[in-house]
């Protein structure tokens, strides 16, 4: 018998493949070109094959890469889960800081 398990999103995920561009912090790291394996208001899942991502790293995500276009902002979030995937692939969960409160022009 599995043990039950608690869901503790506060927010519904919806599975959505977007192309996403990770910046960290720091500007010794390039940007990364990414895609998602899901969303939500709070937070993104995305795979990437770079092993350095750890819980606390903080990075800006841009989630509409047209200049042009008004919603190609960032948003300042934080790495909070990583996990091995298959073929030398990680899964990458990322906490978006409050949207009104991190938007980086």
């Amino acid at each position: 018998m599995l043990p039950e398990t608690t869901e503790r999103r506060r927010q519904p995920r919806t599975n959505l493949s977007q192309v996403v561009r990770i910046r960290r912090f720091d500007p010794s790291w390039p940007p990364e070109f990414c895609t998602t394996f899901n969303v939500s208001q709070g937070g993104l899942y995305f795979s990437t094959s770079a092993a350095d991502y750890v819980p606390g790293v903080n990075v800006y995500v841009t989630s509409d890469l047209q200049t042009d276009s008004p919603m190609n902002h960032a948003v300042a979030g934080v790495v909070v889960r990583v996990d091995k995937l298959e073929d030398d692939k990680w899964g990458v969960a990322i906490h978006i800081f409050s949207p009104s409160l991190s938007t980086i022009h």
